[in-house]
């Protein structure tokens, strides 16, 4: 059985893909900034596709397991659902841009829950700036309430709030990477 410094261990080496996924993150919040209503448009869409692709490949999957899975049935229901939703949303781009800010709060406030949880994890290890850590996951918290409680005031101050929120991770996971690396 794996002890949680055999996962840390496994993290350590692999300290780049949290660089990766920062600069990434860091990427998409610039062009979310420079060219707002398009990114709002598009993620839009690009939400409504991910749920039809999710839906198909969830039948896929239940489909071929249904000798192995016992639930299979579960995720057939599932994926017709994700697979119906993204065919509505798809079919009216209007709807999707009234529900996206919701999914992408949510996401970004599981995130930011994460990102806490990593604070705690370096804290515990004796990592000198676990509190900057802290800091960028309670704000990237702030940021998805403030999408959710807020989410009429217009699309564009939402892929600011957006943008800026994935600015915060990418620069967390930027940092965290550099941390994972020095304890090499």
């Amino acid at each position: 059985m794996k002890t949680f410094i055999d996962t840390i261990n496994f993290g350590v080496k692999n300290w780049w893909v949290s660089l990766l996924l920062g600069l990434l993150y860091i990427l998409i919040a610039i062009c979310l900034m420079f060219t707002p209503l398009a990114s709002y448009v598009a993620l839009s869409v690009l939400f409504s596709v991910s749920m039809f692709v999710s839906g198909t490949l969830e039948i896929l999957f239940a489909v071929t397991n249904k000798k192995n899975i016992s639930s299979w049935g579960w995720y057939l229901a599932s994926g017709i659902i994700d697979l119906i939703l993204g065919i509505y949303l798809m079919a009216n781009i209007g709807l999707s841009m009234a529900v996206l800010p919701f999914i992408v709060a949510f996401w970004l406030m599981f995130r930011g829950f994460a990102s806490t949880g990593y604070a705690m994890d370096l804290k515990r290890y004796g990592t000198r700036n676990w509190g900057w850590y802290m800091a960028f996951g309670v704000l990237a918290i702030l940021c998805s309430i403030g999408i959710i409680w807020q989410p009429g005031l217009g699309a564009l101050s939402l892929v600011y709030m957006i943008a800026y929120t994935l600015l915060i991770i990418g620069i967390f996971r930027v940092m965290l990477s550099f941390e994972l690396k020095s304890l090499l």
